[in-house]
């Protein structure tokens, strides 16, 4: 009998950004994930905000995403100039394991 993995959420938020902007900006990708008509089995469950080190590895995630043909939204903050802040993912967390905790 074959076990099946539950998906989660996970988020990617930059750790360059002061802390009180990381969980907001994990928030916000998470809502762009659903106006973005992504559906999934994910039904709120878990939800793991992980650390990326800065804009440009947030950017090298998303291009990761995209070659293996995970459904993914990004939230760019206009308050910081439109940069990318956060990625949201619903997945079973295998591509992710090397990423530590967002604290």
């Amino acid at each position: 009998m074959q076990i099946q993995q539950q998906l989660k959420m996970y988020v990617l938020v930059r750790d360059d950004l002061d802390v009180t902007y990381r969980g907001v900006q994990g928030i916000h990708a998470v809502a762009a994930f659903y106006e973005n008509g992504n559906k999934t089995d994910w039904h709120n469950n878990t939800l793991v905000q992980l650390a990326v080190r800065d804009e440009q590895a947030l950017k090298n995630w998303a291009w990761k995403l995209d070659k293996k043909k995970k459904m993914w939204s990004g939230f760019s903050e206009p308050d910081l100039g439109g940069q990318l802040t956060a990625i949201a993912c619903v997945d079973t967390g295998e591509l992710f394991k090397n990423l530590a905790l967002s604290k």
